[in-house]
């Protein structure tokens, strides 16, 4: 029997290489997942939102977060990255489809995941079902939005010739707002900005690389996360195992996946 497993972005770097996180499993384990995958045992998904964590540092996201939308350049990725996503795309992963904004690709080198278990329109209204219960993105909304009453206003998005006529850009002001009061703090304050801010990212990408597992219908989710960082709340903390059991989201570890 094939197992269709979606691989958290801890367990992404764990079998991308082994080498370099060897401490996270226990020996062994991620060669015995590698060969799994490589022989068919394992189908094996990643989220593209686990591509925007692990290829942006924290002010990068925020530098992203604030060009989304808009036909201005974006963070350079970490090359470490590419190359353990080049490494999983070549053991024969695939992605799933996580909306995050503007639907960007972030890595163009691993093949869309396919709608086997479910029509496009059956995955499309999974992944929104599932997500509506978890409003991750809102903090960082609420947040940016509160800092932006002190900032001067955000600039109109500019209007720019596409295929299908005129479009025009839309800059998401509390992303912007954000990306502002990063720049403009100096060493404390951005040590505690980013205290702040990043478990609020992690945690809207943990909700779209669960929603997005959801959607495609995978047996289960493998991952190294306890949701330690973001405490009870913490949509993966071991807490609220049994919540997302009943939503059909089964949890197991990179030694379970190996055992697969």
């Amino acid at each position: 029997m094939v197992t269709r497993v979606t691989i958290d972005t801890n367990v992404c770097s764990l079998i991308g290489d082994p080498v370099g996180h060897s401490d996270r499993a226990a020996p062994g384990t991620a060669e015995q997942v590698r060969r799994g995958i490589e022989k068919g045992n394992i189908r094996a998904f990643v989220s593209e939102a686990s591509a925007f964590v692990e290829f942006l540092s924290s002010p990068q996201k925020l530098e992203y977060l604030a060009v989304a939308g808009t036909r201005q350049a974006r963070p350079i990725p970490d090359p470490r990255s590419i190359a353990e996503f080049r490494a999983l795309a070549e053991l024969g992963v695939h992605m799933l489809h996580a909306p995050l904004i503007g639907a960007e690709k972030f890595f163009d080198e691993m093949p869309w995941a396919l709608d086997e278990v479910y029509s496009q329109e059956e995955r499309i209204r999974r992944f929104d079902n599932f997500a509506r219960q978890y409003p991750l993105q809102k903090p960082l909304v609420t947040l940016g939005s509160e800092m932006l009453k002190s900032q001067p206003p955000v600039p109109q998005g500019r209007t720019f010739r596409a295929k299908t006529g005129f479009s025009m850009e839309l800059r998401l002001k509390w992303a912007v707002a954000l990306k502002r009061e990063w720049h403009a703090a100096d060493g404390a304050e951005r040590k505690k900005l980013r205290k702040k801010i990043a478990p609020m990212i992690s945690e809207w990408c943990d909700e779209l690389i669960v929603s997005s597992h959801v959607a495609y219908g995978n047996d289960v989710l493998c991952t190294l996360d306890r949701g330690k960082g973001a405490g009870s709340h913490s949509l993966l903390h071991h807490l609220n195992r049994a919540s997302l059991e009943a939503s059909g989201v089964k949890i197991i570890s990179p030694e379970e996946m190996a055992a697969l």
